[in-house]
């Protein structure tokens, strides 16, 4: 059995430290990170290799049927991600699998995030003046933390848990639709880049709406975008396997009610749990 000393406030910060360690492995996941990190990010990584077949984007047809294909990719992104309500499915073969249900209001956007690797699950919720976050005893287990006192594992494995303030100033943007487009711009070539590429593009359908197929033979492998035809030009999919790239959108401006999870403790509360079951 082991002792904790110190304040209630420095034992807090203790027990909370394996739900953050573990909302740290799980980050890329669920695509977490702050606007300014992954911006920071996006320029450290340099821009995205070039298409296989470049010379051919060189010609005055290929150029203009690219910068057309570039053209409505751009107002895919701006009118499926400023959408007020939206849903989005992330797939990563390495990663697994999020799913975020996002609303925006008054200026502020709310979510919910559900990521899920392996027999591992994190659950964040973003509400306009709090974040709450649930982990899995696997996605605890994560954490260095926790292979010292597995006992705080146990405790706080499948709990939902308020975070303290700063903790929700680091985290509240990550449903932001500036954050989400980040994201997605790090993992694909740049407009300007997609503007000079030779793409072919096709008619076809998904979810049983017609849409248009726009794909690129891009070094590592082909980058595809599903767009809705019909309607506003919702950006349905994109993937690229070079970059374990492929998320959907859906629920375009559907209402969606971002609530409070029921029985959610603070982060000091449960550290005197924790502290009570040493």
């Amino acid at each position: 059995m082991s002792i904790i000393t110190g304040t209630p406030l420095r034992r807090a910060r203790r027990s909370t430290a394996i739900t953050a360690a573990a909302a740290a492995a799980l980050i890329a996941l669920a695509g977490c990170g702050s606007g300014a990190a992954d911006a920071k990010e996006n320029v450290e990584d340099g821009s995205s290799k070039r298409p296989v077949a470049s010379a051919s984007a060189s010609s005055d047809n290929a150029g203009s049927r690219g910068a057309r294909a570039a053209r409505l990719i751009e107002k895919a992104l701006e009118v499926t991600l400023d959408q007020d309500y939206l849903s989005s499915t992330r797939r990563m073969k390495t990663e697994g699998t999020t799913v975020m249900s996002s609303a925006v209001r008054g200026g502020r956007a709310e979510c919910e995030t559900h990521a899920r690797k392996g027999t591992g699950s994190l659950d964040f919720v973003v509400t306009a003046s709090a974040l709450y976050t649930r982990g899995s005893k696997e996605a605890l287990m994560l954490s260095a933390e926790a292979k010292d006192d597995p006992v705080r594992v146990e405790v706080m494995a499948d709990r939902w848990v308020k975070r303290n303030a700063s903790v929700y100033e680091v985290m509240r943007d990550m449903c932001a639709s500036k954050t989400r487009r980040t994201w997605l711009e790090k993992r694909m070539p740049s407009l300007d880049e997609l503007s000079e590429a030779s793409p072919t593009q096709r008619p076809g359908t998904m979810q049983g709406k017609p849409i248009t197929k726009i794909t690129y033979k891009w070094e590592g492998g082909p980058l595809e975008f599903h767009i809705a035809a019909e309607g506003p030009p919702f950006l349905l999919r994109v993937t690229y396997p070079a970059k374990d790239l492929d998320e959907s959108f859906s629920e375009f401006g559907k209402p969606f009610r971002v609530a409070t999870p029921p029985g959610a403790v603070t982060d000091y509360e449960m550290a005197e749990e924790v502290l009570a079951a040493q």
